[in-house]
Protein backbone atom coordinates (compact mmCIF):
# COMPACT_ATOMS: atom_id res chain seq x y z
CA UNK A 1 0.00 0.00 0.00
CA UNK A 2 1.40 3.38 -0.96
CA UNK A 3 1.11 6.59 0.96
CA UNK A 4 0.28 8.70 -2.12
CA UNK A 5 -3.52 8.21 -1.99
CA UNK A 6 -3.56 9.24 1.67
CA UNK A 7 -1.47 12.33 0.98
CA UNK A 8 -3.72 13.29 -1.92
CA UNK A 9 -6.85 12.74 0.14
CA UNK A 10 -5.36 14.77 3.00
CA UNK A 11 -4.53 17.58 0.60
CA UNK A 12 -8.08 17.61 -0.75
CA UNK A 13 -9.51 17.74 2.77
CA UNK A 14 -7.18 20.58 3.77
CA UNK A 15 -8.09 22.55 0.66
CA UNK A 16 -11.80 21.97 1.34
CA UNK A 17 -11.41 23.39 4.82
CA UNK A 18 -8.69 26.03 4.53
CA UNK A 19 -8.54 26.89 0.83
CA UNK A 20 -9.70 30.11 -0.84
CA UNK A 21 -13.20 28.65 -1.22
CA UNK A 22 -13.07 26.44 1.85
CA UNK A 23 -15.25 26.23 4.90
CA UNK A 24 -13.22 28.71 6.92
CA UNK A 25 -13.44 31.33 4.18
CA UNK A 26 -17.18 30.75 3.80
CA UNK A 27 -17.64 31.29 7.53
CA UNK A 28 -15.65 34.55 7.35
CA UNK A 29 -17.74 35.74 4.40
CA UNK A 30 -21.00 34.94 6.17
CA UNK A 31 -19.86 36.98 9.18
CA UNK A 32 -18.90 39.85 6.88
CA UNK A 33 -22.29 39.69 5.15
CA UNK A 34 -24.03 39.80 8.52
CA UNK A 35 -22.04 42.87 9.61
CA UNK A 36 -22.74 44.56 6.28
CA UNK A 37 -26.47 43.88 6.57
CA UNK A 38 -26.50 45.41 10.06
CA UNK A 39 -24.71 48.52 8.79
CA UNK A 40 -27.09 48.72 5.83
CA UNK A 41 -30.08 48.68 8.19
CA UNK A 42 -28.50 51.50 10.21
CA UNK A 43 -27.93 53.57 7.07
CA UNK A 44 -31.49 52.94 5.87
CA UNK A 45 -32.81 54.20 9.24
CA UNK A 46 -30.60 57.29 8.95
CA UNK A 47 -31.85 57.91 5.41
CA UNK A 48 -35.46 57.58 6.51
CA UNK A 49 -34.90 60.12 9.29
CA UNK A 50 -33.21 62.49 6.85
CA UNK A 51 -36.08 62.12 4.37
CA UNK A 52 -38.57 62.98 7.13
CA UNK A 53 -36.45 65.99 8.03
CA UNK A 54 -36.37 67.14 4.39
CA UNK A 55 -40.16 66.76 4.05
CA UNK A 56 -40.60 68.67 7.29
CA UNK A 57 -38.35 71.47 6.06
CA UNK A 58 -40.23 71.65 2.76
CA UNK A 59 -43.47 72.26 4.67
CA UNK A 60 -42.22 74.27 7.60
CA UNK A 61 -40.16 77.44 7.20
CA UNK A 62 -39.71 77.67 10.96
CA UNK A 63 -38.24 74.17 10.91
CA UNK A 64 -35.57 75.35 8.47
CA UNK A 65 -34.75 78.29 10.71
CA UNK A 66 -34.59 76.02 13.77
CA UNK A 67 -32.29 73.57 12.00
CA UNK A 68 -30.04 76.41 10.82
CA UNK A 69 -29.87 77.73 14.36
CA UNK A 70 -29.01 74.28 15.76
CA UNK A 71 -26.51 73.14 13.17
CA UNK A 72 -24.95 76.34 11.86
CA UNK A 73 -25.58 78.75 14.73
CA UNK A 74 -27.42 81.04 12.31
CA UNK A 75 -30.45 83.04 13.45
CA UNK A 76 -32.56 85.93 12.17
CA UNK A 77 -31.33 89.42 13.08
CA UNK A 78 -32.18 90.38 16.64
CA UNK A 79 -32.41 86.75 17.81
CA UNK A 80 -30.31 85.20 20.54
CA UNK A 81 -28.81 81.73 20.28
CA UNK A 82 -28.28 79.78 23.50
CA UNK A 83 -25.83 76.92 23.28
CA UNK A 84 -25.56 74.29 26.02
CA UNK A 85 -22.58 72.00 26.26
CA UNK A 86 -23.33 68.35 26.98
CA UNK A 87 -21.00 66.06 28.85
Amino acid sequence: MTIVPFVLMGSVVLMAIFGDHGLVRRHELRAQISETEIRLAEIERENAALRRQIRSMDKDRIGVQRLAAQELLVAPPGSTIYRFETE
